[in-house]
């Protein structure tokens, strides 16, 4: 029979999967035990080869020098993300020039935009993804296609760095979509990876208009880097609804809430 013991490392190693860098505070307030018993777990774990310590927490010991790959993040809550992308096609109008990141919330809204080839043929296309520059036949489908240029992760099928984000400066966008990889209770959006976030950063310099999607699962959640408060998005397309607190917030910041 699985001890408690073994049951809770199990879990641990699960919240890993899912939050790539996790702190011990996070992961002991999640398996409900001390501190001081997390870090022994923690030890245990490292002793073993199953994880290992990084800056601002702890991180699956394979693979973590880079992120969960794109396919494996496409299949999980795909029919929020798939509901997410339809809400966001709603504010797409014609002649946009839009900035689509490399996410995959991005790529369900380029399938959504595919369906409605007159929209799709007026918009300028901004895109560092790989999958949406393919989606679109290397930008025949739309009006214009600017792949932006930067090392490229072969794992997300599309290219990042900082060479990326400052090649971005120089663009002006109607609309940005975004995704973010946690939102926390204080309202501050925050990337586990520096390169997603100086991208992030300056998508929000770019575009008139910022479009967070952003599905449940990300909520109350804090990432190590810092990308920019809740407040400088101008729209927030979500499955989640809001507690009173989130309302209040968005309705003071004069952030439009569309729920999906």
């Amino acid at each position: 029979m699985e001890s408690k013991l073994d049951k809770r490392r199990k879990k641990i190693l699960s919240i890993l999967s899912e939050i790539p860098i996790s702190s011990t505070q996070q992961l002991a307030k999640a398996t409900n035990v001390s501190n001081e018993t997390m870090r022994k777990d923690l030890d245990a774990l490292s002793d073993e080869g199953h994880i290992i310590k990084v800056h601002g927490g702890v991180a699956l010991a394979h693979g973590t020098t880079a992120e969960i790959p794109f396919d494996l993040r496409a299949a999980k809550n795909a029919a929020q993300k798939r509901e997410i992308a339809k809400a966001a096609s709603g504010l797409i109008e014609v002649g946009d020039t839009i900035l689509l990141e490399s996410c995959t919330t991005n790529l369900e809204l380029a399938r959504v935009l595919i369906k409605d080839p007159d929209l799709l043929e007026t918009l300028v296309v901004i895109t560092n993804s790989f999958s949406i520059a393919s989606l679109f036949d290397r930008g025949t489908k739309c009006r214009r296609m600017f792949f932006l240029g930067g090392w490229i992760n072969p794992e997300q099928y599309s290219v990042l760095g900082p060479q990326t984000a400052r090649m971005l400066s120089d663009f002006h966008v109607s609309k940005a979509f975004l995704s973010g990889a946690a939102l926390s209770r204080q309202f501050i959006l925050t990337g586990y990876y520096d390169a997603d976030v100086d991208f992030q950063k300056s998508a929000l310099n770019a575009a008139q208009e910022v479009i967070l999607m952003i599905d449940n699962s990300k909520f109350e959640q804090t990432a190590i880097y810092t990308v920019a408060p809740l407040s400088q998005a101008d729209y927030l397309i979500t499955d989640r609804l809001l507690t009173e607190d989130e309302q209040a917030y968005i309705d003071r910041e004069n952030i439009h809430y569309i729920h999906a």
